[in-house]
């Protein structure tokens, strides 16, 4: 191709290659089922990898030169790795017609169509960018770690209301994505979900992953906070 698509030629694009797929009676767009489950791969690979490791990964794909010149357009471009996860689904997905541009282009919008938040309603939703603040507003508190296509954390919303009856009284619940969150999970040592995460005085003090029924929860939260 010689020249870029138009956005709307490329949402074309993405509906042929199986992508996408367009509700005929709403005209609401979503991704397919069979992309989000090659999408789940490169996540897991890439969402909560290090700088140091991401730089290199974005470095050898697009031909930059280092990893410092990756993390200098990393920033300079806002490339998320979320992003740089479904560039490379997309990558593997389409034909090889389309310029690196116009594949950027899609993953974009590809990763805007894609599920919304594994997070609970019930729950205060947060992010690498509010977890801090939530944090450190309270003297003690939990923040739980939830990701896309992930059966464990399923199961463990069927009982939802019930794992929060676990938690004292008076002690808020937060909910982060874990794929797009990466710095909260680096920053507490978590890398699977579901996740529940303690903190007391600013500080992780326990971190209990995978699926956990509500009274072995409640008895380990009581043994940590001592109520």
């Amino acid at each position: 191709m010689s020249k870029t698509q138009s956005a709307e030629a490329l949402l074309d694009a993405l509906q042929s290659e199986g992508v996408v797929v367009i509700d005929e009676e709403t005209d609401e767009v979503s991704t397919t089922e069979a992309f989000e489950a090659d999408r789940e791969v490169y996540y897991d690979t890439y969402v909560t990898m290090g700088d140091t490791e991401f730089h290199e990964s974005v470095a050898d794909v697009f031909d930059l030169d280092s990893a410092a010149e990756a993390a200098e357009r990393v920033d300079e471009l806002d490339v998320s790795r979320e992003e740089f996860a479904t560039f490379l689904t997309l990558r593997s997905n389409v034909d090889d017609s389309y310029t690196t541009v116009e594949l950027t282009t899609m993953a974009q919008m590809a990763t805007e169509l894609g599920p919304e938040t594994p997070v609970p309603d019930a729950v205060e939703h947060l992010d690498d960018d509010s977890y801090e603040a939530f944090v450190d507003a309270h003297d003690r508190c939990v923040v739980t770690v939830w990701k896309l296509f992930c059966d464990p954390c399923e199961a463990m919303k069927e009982q939802l209301d019930d794992v929060l009856a676990a938690f004292p009284d008076g002690v808020p619940v937060g909910g982060v994505a874990g794929e797009r969150s990466p710095e909260f999970c680096r920053s507490v040592g978590v890398n699977a979900a579901p996740a529940v995460v303690l903190f007391e005085d600013g500080e992780p003090v326990e971190r209990i992953t995978g699926r956990t029924d509500p009274a072995p929860l409640a008895e380990r939260i009581e043994e940590v906070y001592g109520v």
